[in-house]
């Protein structure tokens, strides 16, 4: 699904309302997919539907005409400037004949006792300056509260295009968003503040997404392809990586056992001669011992190998930058993590990298952050290295030298586990290993790693929870 910023979302409303259907008919089927949402997830309640001036606001009043019409208890607290309300938003707030009360903390003294609902039509995707005043008071005071709110688009306060939360913003159980989803209803802060998703279509058609010319996606399986076994394969065509072993070489078996378990035909760790007995109990991997740069690259130009992985649990040192620069003019793909990731702007050619660096990696490596928001860091990190960059986290960014971007939407906090990345790289490993492009090979493993730590369905995960689920993902 492609996710929209809020300029792209503008212009394909605009040319729906100029080519198929009248802005208010548009704004109708917003409320009317809103109202349905509402109505399925919660029981008839009292409702208070905050409104702004703009066309959230106008969202809003439809939604609140049509929960009234079903019987339901409602009315709307306005909050903004009446004289400058849109021509649509003021067309549709004289359509609703129930209450309309001015903004005051008053609304909330029995919110919790009456069960009563809040649904956010203040601002919407078009906000670009922090909430003060008033409304920040209220929003303050209503996430103090138990009583559920639900965002029409997305959560007022929250930039749709950053995923920052300008000032306050409420705190909502449901957000219902029209056509597309949009930048910051996956980003954190935002993405806390959003609760549920729910992606609703309200006329816009695909043709009319398309060109907005979208580069950015939700991480699903509709990017990539995961090749399956045939008739024909065999262990090397199922994909051979080689994993280059650290000083710490439990991170290596990680990754070793990730790619093994993620499909990849053939898994053999190079390392040093000391360190091989530490590899002699995995008896699936092959132990290639290696001790100068001479000899793993020998390993690297053996025609079996498809793709590598280096970094995890290696030291900082030259070695290392010299061991990665061989691998970048190997002319085979490869995953780059941890002990290499501060010499990927030295090496000769790292088009063929996908380099995954969590936050605090990130940050050593580019110390000016090099943009605004996560997305943004990820799109200019690798567009300036010339590699994809995977940008790990609660909100994980899968980021292409061209501008292609994925977020993977999938919430798998107990991730954060040490070893996670390690399998990660193995993941990604197996998927450049199977011939699919770095970009898509990246958004495969991270999908599959989020999935298995989903379907692991354990608490106090660790990384070799990771690596057995990885075998049910289907």
């Amino acid at each position: 699904m492609e996710i929209l910023t809020a300029g792209q979302m503008r212009d394909a409303d605009k040319e729906t309302i100029a080519n198929i259907m009248p802005e208010l008919q548009l704004m109708e089927n917003a409320g009317f997919a809103a109202a349905c949402q509402i109505a399925r997830r919660y029981g008839k309640r009292p409702v208070t539907v905050l409104c702004g001036a703009g066309n959230n606001g106008g969202d809003g009043f439809v939604v609140a005409r049509l929960l009234r019409r079903r019987g339901w208890p409602v009315e709307v607290v306005f909050t903004g400037d009446e004289q400058k309300m849109t021509p649509a938003a003021a067309a549709n707030a004289a359509k609703f004949k129930g209450a309309v009360r001015p903004l005051s903390l008053q609304r909330l003294k029995n919110a919790e006792k009456d069960g009563r609902l809040f649904v956010d039509a203040v601002f919407g995707t078009g906000l670009c300056r922090p909430v003060a005043g008033d409304i920040a008071d209220f929003f303050n005071a209503m996430n103090e509260t138990a009583a559920p709110c639900v965002a029409l688009d997305i959560p007022s306060g929250v930039c749709a295009d950053t995923g920052e939360v300008l000032g306050t913003a409420p705190f909502c159980d449901m957000t219902v968003t029209f056509c597309r989803p949009k930048i910051g209803h996956f980003l954190y802060p935002a993405k806390e503040r959003a609760g549920d998703l729910i992606v609703c279509p309200i006329g816009i058609s695909d043709e009319i997404v398309a060109r907005q010319n979208p580069d950015v996606y939700e991480n699903t399986p509709d990017l990539f392809f995961l090749p399956t076994a045939t008739p024909y394969d065999n262990k090397y065509s199922r994909g051979a990586v080689l994993v280059r072993a650290g000083e710490m070489t439990g991170a290596a078996r990680l990754a070793a056992a990730a790619a093994r378990r993620a499909g990849a035909g053939w898994v053999g760790v190079s390392c040093d001669t000391q360190l091989q007995d530490l590899f002699a109990f995995d008896a699936e991997t092959v132990v290639q011992p290696a001790d100068t740069a001479e000899a793993f690259k020998a390993q690297l130009n053996g025609r079996k190998i498809s793709a590598a992985v280096i970094g995890m649990g290696l030291k900082e040192t030259p070695r290392a930058c010299e061991f990665l620069d061989i691998l970048s003019t190997s002319g085979k793909p490869f995953v780059a993590d941890a002990g290499v990731l501060p010499f990927i702007k030295t090496v000769k050619d790292p088009s063929r990298a996908v380099i995954t660096p969590h936050t605090g990696e990130f940050c050593r490596l580019f110390p000016d952050r090099t943009g605004k928001n996560k997305l943004d860091q990820a799109r200019t990190a690798a567009k300036a290295l010339n590699c994809v960059v995977v940008l790990k986290g609660a909100d994980t960014v899968i980021a292409a030298p061209d501008g292609r971007a994925a977020i993977n939407a999938t919430t798998a906090f107990n991730l954060a586990t040490a070893g996670s990345g390690d399998v990660l790289g193995g993941v990604i490993g197996a998927m450049l290993a199977k011939s699919l492009p770095p970009f898509e090979s990246a958004c495969a493993g991270v999908w599959l790693h989020s999935r298995a730590a989903e379907s692991a369905g354990r608490a106090n995960l660790t990384a070799a929870d990771i690596v057995d689920a990885l075998g049910k993902i289907r």
